[in-house]
């Protein structure tokens, strides 16, 4: 019988008789008990319970070092209850947890509770609001030691309503990866963690809400009282978290005036706009006597209220080994230089070296993707003007200048017959797409300066792109392409598309959302670590320009018809195609501005064409559509989103204006008493809508617009 670590918790061994796949709680819940030592295989488990309850004193559940995961649903019901000692270690809990699950509730009965290599590596879902344990009762103590933690919503550990005298908590050697606040409490002891934020936070809840709600990173927010003591940690927050930004330590609305920290021996770096210690929200004196010593920042903002007094350097950078917390425990391994020869989590022959006489891990590598070979494509045999004449595909090769100031160099090329990836391209970060036209393009995506990349092109080269600012030379079977033949009318190029916020807008809580019926690629404004393009399940392309600062540019090279332009209610945006200021109503393609102010803008028509679209033969610098301004349309202001919310809305048009009774619903008048009555004056519009739509005839362009919601404004043709 396989044995456990005589120092754990228990005397009665008992070996599960499971295998993979087997439900894993119920068989611990069936064995376990005062004084028992269970014992799990190694394995990949499963399981389901909304009543897991597992209490015992002076007891082990024990994972095999090998590796035991379990894929287990656990909601709210779910208890960890003791008044002796009970120890969980070695379990891995894999998948995405949704919304209200992986809640364990813990209310010791003056015991132990230990969680060791307890990992959630998959973090939760986005958005959720779940964590992975509450404690708001009892009295005991808790250990939580070398346990890893994937992207997770919320809080991991929401601990801030527990009595922190009663139930003292302690962190050690665990990691945090991309979460939002893993440890909500005050009075803990953090030792020796790691938290690194350098991808996207889960939301933990629904989209529209508030941006502190938004994906935040931070290590620690401190709720409630005690004295916290934070020792040879490590926070690093980098310029691609996000969506929000975030503070490394954070107090909290709901901190009392007796939660202070004591950190010491610690690094940290806060690179996404945010300082280090937000005490702006701390009551009035916890930042003075809490204390700082031996803390080194590499980052520039440190404190966003009162400052913490203390030892601060500008000295070793954080450590971002978190990875490496992820190895399951090998008992009684030696090794290293600085702890006396005890080294647990690590084989004999590494040699570490931990804290701060740690060396940084280099991070500036680039990630080699092996390519393969590619098929040919079919011989031509038509006699077309594709390929190299000889009836097979042409040589593209793609060659970044020398003197390109950095590696924001994207080259696009498009044809009309098949690109396949040549022998010097890079599969895993180069694209290739065929166009719902059926042309392809191929993008060599953040060329190195003097790098090369190549291409099969079985077809005539009718469209190429290269970022602003950067060069490239293109050479086609060994001769260069002359490429300002790709800068006329029907080149197929991107127009440059522009967006500046408002000086006046209040804040750095705007968005502005683009999509188009084409590729979407950043410009030399854009800032690709924090603003997103995705491809959408319809083949369309949607660029976000994330929270824009008052004033601030963003660009985007667009390669389509845009067909949706969406900014933060109450804020402004201003936009200009291809260095010609437009309207959003010209934008999305109809000539009026549909704009709400904020909130959302309808999509433009097939065949609009505001910027070019596909008609004219060319998919990007083309003009603002012509629409005719006498035929008569439909304005709707639809408000059914948000049913709860009354919506009043003010607009003007230059031609006739009348009320569409037929398309109009008045669903919920109740919630419009008192407000804007609906009324027309000439080419003007005003009125109030709830859990409905209002409909109007109108010929013209619409002047202005604005809603006092969130709402949908639709304008289409009678």
């Amino acid at each position: 019988m396989p044995s456990i670590p005589s120092d754990r918790p228990g005397s009665e061994l008992v070996e599960l008789d499971v295998s993979s796949g087997d439900d894993l709680p119920s068989a611990i819940q069936s064995e376990l008990g005062d004084g028992v030592q269970v014992y799990i295989p190694p394995g990949e488990y499963t399981g389901s319970h909304s009543d897991l309850d597992f209490q015992a004193d002076d007891a082990t559940i024990y994972g095999d070092p090998a590796g035991v995961s379990i894929d287990c649903d656990m909601d709210s019901n779910a208890t960890m209850d003791t008044s002796g000692t009970l120890r969980i270690e070695n379990i891995d809990v894999l998948g995405k947890k949704p919304e209200e699950q992986v809640k364990i509730d813990v209310d010791l009965s003056g015991g132990r509770l230990e969680w060791v290599n307890f990992n959630f590596p998959d973090g939760t879902a986005n958005p959720t609001d779940a964590y992975v344990a509450r404690c708001d009762s009892g009295t005991g103590e808790q250990l939580v030691e070398n346990c890893y933690y994937g992207p997770h919503g919320n809080s991991a550990f929401y601990y801030s309503e527990r009595d922190t005298e009663e139930m003292p908590v302690t962190f050690r050697g665990c990691a945090f990866h991309n979460c939002a606040g893993p440890i909500r409490a005050g009075g803990v002891t953090v030792e020796d963690c790691i938290y690194l934020a350098d991808g996207t936070v889960p939301n933990f809840k629904e989209e529209g809400s508030g941006s502190e709600d938004r994906g935040t990173p931070r290590m620690f927010k401190f709720e409630g009282g005690g004295e916290t003591v934070i020792e040879n940690c490590d926070a690093l927050v980098t310029e691609d978290a996000g969506p929000a930004d975030g503070p490394c330590l954070d107090w909290g609305g709901d901190a009392t005036d007796s939660n202070t920290i004591e950190v010491s021996n610690s690094r940290f770096g806060n690179f996404a706009g945010r300082e280090i210690f937000d005490t702006a929200s701390a009551p009035g004196g916890v930042a003075g006597d809490s204390s700082l010593s031996n803390v080194s920042v590499v980052s520039d903002q440190l404190f966003s209220g009162d400052e913490i007094p203390g030892d601060i350097t500008d000295g070793d950078e954080p450590r971002t080994d978190i990875e490496s917390r992820r190895w399951n425990p090998l008992e009684g391994s030696t090794g290293g230089s600085d702890d006396g020869g005890e080294t647990f989590g690590l084989p004999s022959s590494f040699d570490v070296v931990t804290g701060s006489e740690a060396t940084a891990p280099k991070t500036d590598y680039t990630v080699w993707t092996p390519v393969k070979n590619p098929e040919p494509p079919e011989p031509v045999t038509d006699g077309g003007d594709t390929g190299n004449g000889s009836g097979g595909p042409s040589e593209l090769v793609v060659r970044a200048s020398p003197d390109n100031p950095d590696a924001n160099c994207d080259v696009s090329v498009t044809a009309d017959g098949e690109i396949q990836f040549g022998e010097e391209a890079e599969e895993g970060t180069d694209t290739i797409v065929q166009n719902d036209d059926g042309t392809f393009t191929a993008t060599s995506v953040e060329m190195n300066p003097d790098a090369v990349d190549s291409y099969l092109v079985a077809g005539a080269i009718t469209a190429v792109s290269i970022t602003d600012g950067y060069d490239a030379t293109l050479t086609l079977d060994g001769e260069e392409l002359a490429l300002d033949e790709f800068d006329g009318g029907d080149s197929g190029g991107a127009s440059e598309l522009v967006l500046r916020a408002s000086p006046d807008n209040p804040d750095t809580n705007c968005d502005a959302t683009v999509t188009a019926d084409g590729p979407i690629e950043f410009g030399d404004e854009a800032e690709p670590g924090t603003d997103t393009i995705v491809e959408n399940d319809d083949g369309t392309f949607t660029a976000t320009s994330v929270e824009m600062n008052p004033d601030a540019v963003d660009s985007y090279q667009v390669s389509g018809t845009i067909t949706e332009f969406v900014v933060t209610d109450g804020y402004e945006v201003s936009v200009t195609l291809d260095g010609d200021a437009v309207s959003i109503g010209e934008l999305v393609g109809d000539g009026e501005d549909t704009s709400t102010g904020g909130g959302e803008t309808s999509g433009g028509k097939d065949g609009d064409n505001a910027n070019g679209g596909n008609s004219g033969g060319n998919s990007g610098n083309g003009g603002a559509g012509d629409a005719d301004s006498a035929s008569p349309k439909v304005l709707v202001i639809d408000s059914s989103a948000t049913p709860e919310e009354a919506i009043e809305y003010e607009f003007s048009v230059t031609g006739k204006l009348s009320r569409d009774t037929e398309r109009s619903v008045a669903a919920n008048e109740a919630l419009t008493e008192g407000l804007t009555a609906d009324s027309i004056d000439g080419g003007r519009a005003v009125g109030a809508v709830a859990d409905g739509r209002d409909a109007f005839r109108f010929t013209g362009k619409v002047q202005s617009l604005s809603l006092s919601g969130a709402g949908v404004v639709e304008v289409h043709d009678e």
